[in-house]
């Protein structure tokens, strides 16, 4: 086995391992097969150390060129637990290199520039792996920042952004017209002093203050014993003493009283402990903490609703994106960065460069950001500070910042844009303050589409952790007054509500763990936690589909305040509507397997009709939930279902035989779709006559001849 931790100073007297100087074979390797215009293109791969562990041995040795690969695979680690895991010292995976094709058949590419991965394992990990630029030019000199994130530096830039922003003759006024009111909280807890001596204040009637709102994990799902878990919940503001269980001890022995009058960051899990003294060095006297500043016996749901305003003025939403229990703490040392270093290259002539880590990465792959609440605690903060694992970062809607240290008017140097998709943060506070109807209204299927793939300890609160973004949304309809009339209808708008209706699932879901308490079946909030949906941004509406269901009006036809609309419309179970409906299924449509049907080329919604082109066919994929219908020499329809029915079982709610198919029906909501229903209830005598249905799928392909003939029919959907 080679030693590749032997040293040897290059042409430029920095030192060298023989590792690294197998990549700078690669390299070579790399422009010999270029160079060969009969050879295919391939990826090139090398092994240059035995573990992880040791490549930090061989930096710690001084190999400049390892520094750059270590720093690269650090700037990775994102909480905590990730730098926990790469740095574990029992680690036995090679580190390895890649370089991909640089020329592709009759083009010739100058191998000026190119990207080098480098990861850890057979089976890499996303965290383990990463991507440093090598170019034949000297480039600038690298960023170096300080270990601790505490830093007098790092502190100073933080302060500056906030400064920038607030600044009453800077720039940022849209920033300022962010704030919803001139309100504070009901509650917040207040710095005495940089010591760590708190107390929890009560200030709704008071002039607004500067004060942070935190934006964390708090991780009692994590916790792995009831101690850990009495360590998480031990910042929650309690009126009574209770054990670990939640049985109470002692009526009245909680420790609110005790917080009134004062306590001490001691007593706090250490992520709420270092996070106060960060709010304090940062300048700020006041701080929003949800476990705290929520009183025991506040109705939740009230609560909940208010967040937009909690978080919609605060001074700064501090996102932490480093931890994912409340115990954890901000990180003591930023590993990326204990090793100065200055530009180097290797033997075969690459300048090497780390890349920066984009702020929307950190927002896609942060642990903190896979929980629900969080969406309305990022999109309803006019200014956002991003603590990651390795660095600092800054949002308002006037401006974007990286933490740079000495460094800020440098560039950053960043790889291909792969998050380009991403909304801006302030994305939604913009639209709703210019009052761009059309501009909000996309908006709303993104958030869709982002909170339904997030996770909840409590499913109950599907509706509540959304609830901010709804206020924020019809406050604008009710600011526009007589203009337009809107109304929140289990997570769908009124004005929208028949493209509302065209979300699908990407794959259909185990009915155990539908939502069906929470939501009725015609919403996505129905869907089970964590669930990719898909919505339309082509949705074109059809005259014939109505909403018959009357505007839920205040008393004397007065609206209620945007609050009481949101968590009015968040108890709808049932619609009346009115459309074209029709039976799914051709009489005598037979049923062909799945297998057999499906094109074997690959592609997906591709199927191969020729053995049965005469004859009316359907089909269903068991593991998908996928459907398909054909008319004899006609254009097939596909469909997607909810949920994955199983063919025998004894609920009748999650059971789809091939009989049932036949009985499926369909109620066109656009031009090109359709929902899939099945009957629930018949006219129960004392009402008029509507058949209640219940959706099961949704099809977005519909073609024009589908509803030629159908009837237009008023029913009900739950």
């Amino acid at each position: 086995m080679p030693d590749f931790c032997v040293l040897a100073k290059n042409v430029d007297q920095e030192y060298e391992c023989y590792g690294c100087q197998i990549i700078g074979t690669m390299f070579r390797k790399r422009h010999e097969l270029d160079s060969s215009r009969a050879s295919t293109p391939r990826i090139v791969t090398c092994k240059f150390h035995n573990s992880f562990p040791e490549l930090e041995y061989c930096a710690k040795r001084g190999c400049a060129t390892c520094r750059v690969f270590q720093r690269a695979l650090w700037l990775r680690q994102i909480t905590k637990q990730e730098a926990d895991r790469l740095g574990d010292p029992h680690q036995q995976d090679r580190v390895w290199a890649r370089l991909q094709p640089t020329q592709a058949r009759g083009t010739v590419y100058h191998l000026d520039q190119t990207l080098l991965e480098i990861g850890i394992g057979d089976s890499p990990q996303e965290r383990k792996t990463a991507t440093v630029s090598c170019v034949l030019t000297q480039g600038k000199r690298p960023v170096n920042l300080d270990v601790r994130c505490t830093n007098d530096a790092i502190i100073e830039e933080g302060r500056q952004w906030l400064k920038g922003c607030h600044d009453p003759e800077g720039s940022h006024t849209e920033c300022k017209n962010l704030s919803w009111s001139l309100h504070n909280p009901s509650n917040l807890v207040e710095i005495i002093s940089g010591a760590g001596d708190l107390e929890l204040v009560e200030t709704s009637n008071n002039p607004l203050v500067p004060y942070a709102a935190l934006s964390y994990s708090w991780g009692s799902h994590l916790a792995k014993s009831k101690t850990e878990k009495a360590q998480v919940n031990s910042h929650k503001t309690t009126k009574d003493l209770k054990d670990e269980d939640g049985n109470i001890l002692v009526k009245g022995g909680g420790n609110l009283e005790e917080r009134r009058n004062s306590f001490s960051t001691s007593l706090l899990p250490r992520t709420i402990g270092d996070v106060i003294k960060l709010t304090w060095d940062l300048g700020m006297r006041y701080i929003w903490i949800d476990a705290i500043c929520i009183l025991p016996g506040a109705d939740w749901n009230d609560e909940a609703s208010k967040m937009h305003e909690v978080y919609g003025n605060a001074y700064v939403t501090l996102a932490i994106c480093s931890s994912e229990m409340a115990t954890d703490g901000l990180l003591p040392a930023r590993q990326a960065w204990q090793y100065r270093r200055d530009t180097c290259r290797l033997y075969s002539g690459q300048w090497l460069s780390n890349l920066d880590t984009r702020l929307n990465e950190i927002r896609l792959k942060s642990p903190l950001f896979t929980r629900a609440w969080t969406l309305q605690e990022e999109r309803l903060s006019p200014r956002m500070m991003y603590i990651s694992g390795q660095r600092i970062y800054w949002s308002c809607v006037h401006s974007q910042h990286t933490e740079m240290g000495h460094y800020s008017p440098q560039r950053l140097l960043e790889g291909p844009d792969t998050f380009q998709w991403m909304r801006h943060p302030q994305a939604f506070l913009a639209a709703r303050r210019n009052k761009d109807v059309r501009g909000l209204h996309e908006q709303w299927p993104e958030l869709v589409r982002v909170y339904a793939k997030r996770n909840l300890v409590q499913s109950t609160d599907r509706f509540p952790a959304f609830s901010g973004l709804a206020v924020r949304y019809i406050s604008m309809y009710e600011e526009m007054g007589s203009v337009k009339r809107e109304e929140y209808l289990a997570g769908l708008w009124r004005q929208t509500f028949a493209e509302g209706l065209a979300w699908s699932v990407d794959v259909a879901k185990p009915p155990l763990h539908n939502l069906w308490s929470i939501a009725p079946r015609w919403s996505w909030a129905s869907v089970p936690l964590c669930s990719d949906i898909i919505t339309q941004p082509n949705f074109e509406p059809v005259n014939e589909f109505k909403l018959l269901e009357k505007p839920n009006l205040g008393k004397q036809g007065q609206r209620d305040e945007p609050l009481e609309v949101v968590k009015r419309g968040a108890l709808i179970r049932s619609v009346k509507v009115y459309g074209r409906f029709r039976r799914l299924l051709s009489e005598g449509s037979l049923r062909k397997d799945w297998e057999v049907i499906r094109a074997k080329n690959g592609q997906k919604d591709a199927f191969d009709f020729s053995s049965c082109i005469d004859k009316s066919v359907h089909s269903r994929n068991p593991n998908t939930g996928r459907i398909v219908m054909n008319e004899p020499r006609g254009k097939e329809v596909v469909g997607q279902l909810d949920y994955l029915f199983s063919e025998n079982g004894n609920d009748p709610l999650q059971i789809i035989s091939d009989n049932d198919m036949k009985n499926m029906y369909c109620l066109q909501i656009g031009k090109s779709s359709m929902l899939l229903l099945m009957e629930d209830s018949g006219p129960d005598g004392e009402h008029e006559a509507i058949w209640t249905y219940r959706r099961v799928g949704i099809c977005n392909t519909v073609l024009d001849w589908f509803f030629d003939s159908a009837e237009l029919k008023t029913l009900a959907l739950v």
